[in-house]
């Protein structure tokens, strides 16, 4: 199976003239200015830089916005040093980020220490080399992070997640609607015309507020995981909050279901060879089915892991959980709904799965490798 690093890289850096204060900041930090043809950009929502110093460090800095005239921008920034702030006071064990060297609450803009040998856990799993020992261990990470008692000095956010929408359920705003691509305008359809989905998000939400609030990340992937001299560390702590345990451990599970679908449509077979053809609806079901029996010891081992934490994984946690797994796949529709013209077959099928267990989610808690 072929990595995905290659696209892990834009085509070219942001032009750094166009952030003002980076390399000021880099500066005062005495880590000396960038190298010049040393810079590269990875892909994501943040403009970012990463390269070596005219002091020999190899650094990652990010780029959160304007803090001063966005106000999402201050409440991510905020959210990133609070992350650095509660792993500071409080005992992490094998919870990790990767260290900060920095930050301007000014330009919005924080530095790390760029871990240029690691490999994310989506690489990993591109590869096939992600086994139940690192799941277990990332079940360890995220359990860490969510027993955390924040000390009184560290302030984590208390609001709620903009996800899953729930006024979009109903109708989308004007300026929303106007740019949106086809494929987000199909899926929004969707959504709005199932009345039973609608309902099974909105009963996902409503089911949030009874769970106990503990430091979550809020947007996790296994792309925000890096493996790097046996250590695990966490990244993009910008959403961090306190919140229902549930969006984590969902997400987890989400991201091998969403793989899992994705392997779904395709070429059919003859005697094990592509024969160029649309697979049949019982290859379909019989592929669906071996994925989800792969992907199980992964979510099984991640529970384990959790566990092993001292965090209950009791029969309500267990049952959001899968909702949010559902959720999951919808949201990854979403991401790549927003650079297409129109749902595709993967797209259409994670779409009906999600269905299936935000409806029914206490009866895919099994599947889903969520029970002991």
């Amino acid at each position: 199976m072929t990595s995905g690093r290659a696209n892990r890289y834009r085509t070219s850096p942001t032009d750094l003239a166009s952030v003002p204060g980076v390399e000021s900041l880099l500066e005062e930090l005495g880590l000396g200015t960038f190298v010049p043809g040393s810079v590269t950009s990875r892909t994501g929502r943040n403009d970012n830089w990463s390269g070596t110093t005219a002091s020999g460090t190899k650094v990652f800095v990010k780029h959160l916005g304007d803090p001063a005239r966005d106000e999402d921008a201050r409440r991510r920034l905020g959210n990133t040093l609070a992350f650095e702030e509660l792993v500071r006071h409080v005992e992490t064990g094998p919870l990790h980020g990767p260290r900060c060297l920095g930050w301007s609450t000014e330009n919005g803009l924080v530095v790390f220490e760029l871990l240029a040998s690691a490999r994310s856990g989506a690489e990993l799993a591109d590869d096939g080399a992600f086994d139940e020992k690192h799941a277990y261990r990332v079940g360890q990470v995220i359990g860490t992070l969510h027993g955390l008692v924040p000390a009184g000095q560290v302030a984590l956010d208390t609001s709620q997640s903009a996800l899953p929408p729930v006024k979009e359920l109903t109708a989308l705003p004007l300026e929303a609607h106007r740019t949106a691509s086809g494929a987000m305008l199909q899926l929004w359809s969707i959504l709005q015309h199932d009345d039973g989905l609608a309902d099974a998000i909105r009963r996902l939400r409503a089911q949030e507020r009874t769970a106990v609030p503990c430091p979550i990340h809020c947007d996790f992937r296994l792309d925000q995981l890096l493996f790097a001299d046996g250590l695990i560390h966490l990244l993009d702590l910008e959403e961090l909050r306190l919140g229902d345990p549930a969006r984590d451990i969902g997400a987890y599970i989400g991201e091998w279901l969403y793989r899992a679908v994705a392997k779904l449509p395709g070429q059919g077979t003859e005697g094990g060879t592509p024969s160029g053809t649309a697979p049949s609806a019982r290859e379909v079901t019989t592929r669906g089915a071996r994925e989800l029996v792969r992907m199980r010891p992964l979510s099984e081992q991640f529970c384990a892991g959790y566990a092993s934490t001292g965090r209950l994984l009791h029969e309500d946690l267990r049952v959001r959980s899968a909702g949010f797994a559902g959720w999951h796949l919808i949201d990854r529709v979403m991401a790549r709904a927003g650079q297409s013209s129109v749902l595709g077959p993967v797209e259409r099928a994670a779409i009906g799965i999600a269905r299936t267990v935000l409806l029914s989610p206490q009866a895919a808690t099994g599947t889903l490798g969520l029970e002991d």
